[in-house]
């Protein structure tokens, strides 16, 4: 039996990242690359400047969880308020089967 792709990781921003360069380090890390090979800019899919003050700012809730969610260099990306950064490939359809990317 194959094992399943692996279409998810999680990663935490750490204490002296700001959540653009932590976004940066998890999808390199994730796509196997150094973190200046990859070739796609930050503000290609979202303001890393908002998306920094986004975190600076946010306060993790008792309630619903506060998150803000883009695609960028095949994956989809979700960075909440309490510091957690989820990517989960974005997968297109192909006939019968789908295709992960990234």
């Amino acid at each position: 039996m194959q094992s399943p792709i692996r279409t998810e990781s999680t990663n935490r921003i750490d204490d002296d990242q700001t959540a653009s360069e932590a976004v940066l380090d998890a999808v390199a890390e994730r796509a196997g690359v150094g973190v200046l090979d990859i070739s796609t800019p930050l503000y290609d899919a979202v303001d890393p400047e908002a998306l920094d003050a986004f975190y600076r700012t946010s306060q993790p809730s008792t309630g619903a969880p506060t998150r803000v969610s883009f695609e960028y260099y095949g994956y989809e990306v979700t960075v909440s308020a309490d510091g957690e950064i989820r990517l989960d490939a974005v997968t297109v359809g192909d006939g019968d089967a789908d295709r992960v990317l990234g």
